[in-house]
């Protein structure tokens, strides 16, 4: 199975490793699995869609797509306007399907933060932008995965949150395994 990974700092994280702590955790879990990592540190919805031929479009063909925005559209101090991020997703999504059937995409939701650290960032509003994206994804028919509230379900945030960053944010190691986690169940389902 070849994998395209994108999206923003969650994806593209490599936590000292020399690949994307992502990419090592899939790996594990699909001995075998070929994957591509084009995302980018700090990019919002906005720039993914000026940058989309060349993280998305110009990339050999994989049999999924996985892609995770809305991380940095939703920060208080860079903040994308949630119905310019529904906007902006509409236009991505769009793009992208023309490429990947709809089956072969599976959206991830930004994470929960641990409000005890990140200071950009609160659980409340992740859960709008999130409910956006549970919207588009319907309308579009593409798999989901809606990693904020898992987290939120299955609690413990300071762990999953504790990168090298330790910024409430930014995962490490036990963060990228609930990730890749979830991501392997639903590849497995789609």
């Amino acid at each position: 199975m070849k994998l395209l990974l994108t999206g923003d700092s969650i994806i593209a994280r490599k936590e000292g490793l020399k690949v994307p702590h992502i990419n090592v955790a899939i790996k594990e879990k699909i001995p075998g699995s070929k994957l591509v990592n084009t995302a980018v540190s700090g990019i919002n919805s906005g720039t993914f869609y000026a940058l989309l031929p060349d993280l998305v479009l110009k990339v050999e063909r994989c049999d999924k797509l996985i892609l995770l925005l809305g991380t940095n559209d939703l920060a208080m101090h860079k903040k994308v306007p949630v119905a310019q991020f529904k906007k902006n997703m509409s236009l991505i999504i769009s793009s992208v399907i023309c490429l990947y059937y709809p089956q072969n995409v599976i959206l991830i939701s930004p994470p929960a933060v641990d409000e005890t650290r990140q200071k950009n960032r609160i659980n409340r509003e992740i859960a709008i932008y999130t409910a956006e994206l549970i919207k588009l994804a319907e309308t579009y028919n593409l798999h989901f995965i809606n990693l904020f509230q898992a987290m939120i379900k299955r609690g413990d945030l300071t762990n999953l949150c504790r990168g090298q960053l330790n910024d409430g944010l930014h995962f490490g190691a036990e963060g990228y395994q609930f990730l890749s986690d979830l991501l392997v169940k639903e590849l497995l389902i789609t």
